[in-house]
């Protein structure tokens, strides 16, 4: 099946964050694609970047160059490299910061034709790495959860927004029991059973496990 659908105005004026309604969609990437049960199929995209603080060569900025050798730009934009070992966590100058801001969710029918979209709004960043950022899903069947970090008062909370079959869009309450001092990494979280999703964190110099359980 091969389709080609064009994406209005209105929904690249509500996807486009910073960026002009021309280039709202540059910077984004294909996160997810779920199979529904009649054969159609949801496109989850987020608006994924990084900004240079420094004058110094970055390689997060070659997204589509290749100024040095290969194994630099595999381990740079390979999803099964990690920033966690050589993230700089004892200098204030850090080249690189981060961005994962806004997700669109796009429904297709089993012909290719699309039926809905939406967007959820976020403005996320790091400057020690990516690994706190972004989101995580979790399929309930009558609900998808996105589950990401958000900073409130300084402090990182983990939101849950849910998307129902019609596309409709709810931002959920402050998840409960969020003990101070664990920092979670929701984008390499995983679903273990149909309502529960376990998310690594870290507290001072210990790695551990948050099991998240919907009703």
């Amino acid at each position: 099946m091969q389709n080609s659908i064009v994406l209005g105005d209105d929904l690249r004026k509500e996807a486009r964050g910073d960026a002009n309604v021309k280039m709202a969609f540059n910077d984004y990437f294909i996160r997810n694609v779920i199979i529904k049960k009649d054969g159609g199929f949801i496109i989850n995209t987020e608006s994924y970047y990084t900004t240079s603080r420094s004058g110094g060569w970055n390689r997060w900025n070659y997204l589509y160059g290749m100024p040095y050798n290969n194994y630099d730009y595999y381990t740079s934009y390979s999803p099964m490299y990690s920033t966690w070992w050589w993230r700089n966590r004892y200098e204030n100058n850090p080249a690189v910061r981060h961005h994962a801001d806004n997700v669109t969710i796009l429904s297709f029918d089993k012909h290719g034709t699309m039926q809905w979209s939406g967007v959820i709004h976020k403005e996320q960043f790091d400057d020690e790495g990516e690994d706190r950022i972004s989101y995580q899903l979790a399929n309930t069947g009558n609900q998808i959860h996105y589950i990401f970090n958000m900073d409130e008062k300084r402090t990182l909370l983990l939101n849950d927004f849910t998307l129902s079959p019609g596309g409709l869009i709810q931002h959920n309450p402050t998840l409960k029991n969020l003990d101070k001092g664990y920092e979670f990494l929701p984008k390499y979280g995983k679903q273990v059973s149909s309502h529960q999703v376990l998310i690594p964190c870290f507290f001072r110099n210990y790695i551990c496990f948050a099991k998240i359980e919907f009703n």
